[in-house]
């Protein structure tokens, strides 16, 4: 049953991350995300003074999507749901025709991002790939949410993806990546459930 926004099946965390599914994802793609983050939360649990949980929501994929720039309409979707990290996740492709191709996720000041499986479902061959690409993505649309720039080390799953195969070679979040988030979270996790403030950094970043 859906809610007064269109979300359904919600399961709130006073202080946590929040992945919001638009449309039909696959359970498998669901708990893999999920996945992912428990996983760099849990590496990160010693320090942070308090552990976000992660919750799931649903909702409908929102009208009137536009040819290009779709991410603004995701991102805005995501404004009323509770939550001090708001992830989306969309089959919908972000292409941006600055660049002249679509893009992997996006990240807003504020504790938002979204991540599109778009490209991922294009340009990978195998089902234990696609998963492990999307899982890793979903950390770096994370680290994008917390005003994280992509990084100069090519090991570390926050850097610089032009393909899907490029997350092949990211093994880490290296230290610096880490500590950003660990501020991030730290600073995240603090605020209202909801209410997130706005912390210095760019309007969006791209991937």
């Amino acid at each position: 049953m859906a809610d007064a926004d269109g979300c359904s099946d919600i399961r709130p965390e006073k202080n946590g991350i929040t992945l919001v599914f638009f449309g039909r994802i696959e359970p498998e793609l669901e708990d893999a995300l999920a996945n992912s983050l428990e996983e760099l939360v849990g590496s990160l649990r010693e320090s942070l003074p308090v552990r976000p949980g992660i919750s799931r929501r649903y909702m409908a994929v929102p009208e009137n999507i536009p040819p290009h720039n779709q991410e603004r309409v995701f991102l805005s979707s995501l404004e009323p749901v509770g939550g001090n990290l708001v992830l989306g996740v969309t089959n919908t492709g972000f292409y941006d025709p600055y660049l002249g191709r679509h893009l992997f996720s996006y990240g807003r000041v504020g504790g938002s991002g979204v991540l599109s499986t778009y490209r991922f479902r294009k340009e990978t061959d195998t089902r234990r790939q696609f998963l492990d690409r999307m899982g890793k993505q979903m950390v770096k649309t994370l680290a994008l949410a917390c005003t994280l720039d992509s990084c100069p080390d090519t090991g570390c799953i926050v850097s610089y993806h032009r393909w899907a195969r490029d997350l092949d070679k990211n093994r880490y979040v290296c230290p610096s990546c880490r500590n950003g988030l660990l501020w991030s979270l730290a600073f995240f996790m603090e605020s209202t459930a909801g209410n997130t403030p706005v912390v210095p950094g760019r309007n969006g970043e791209w991937l």
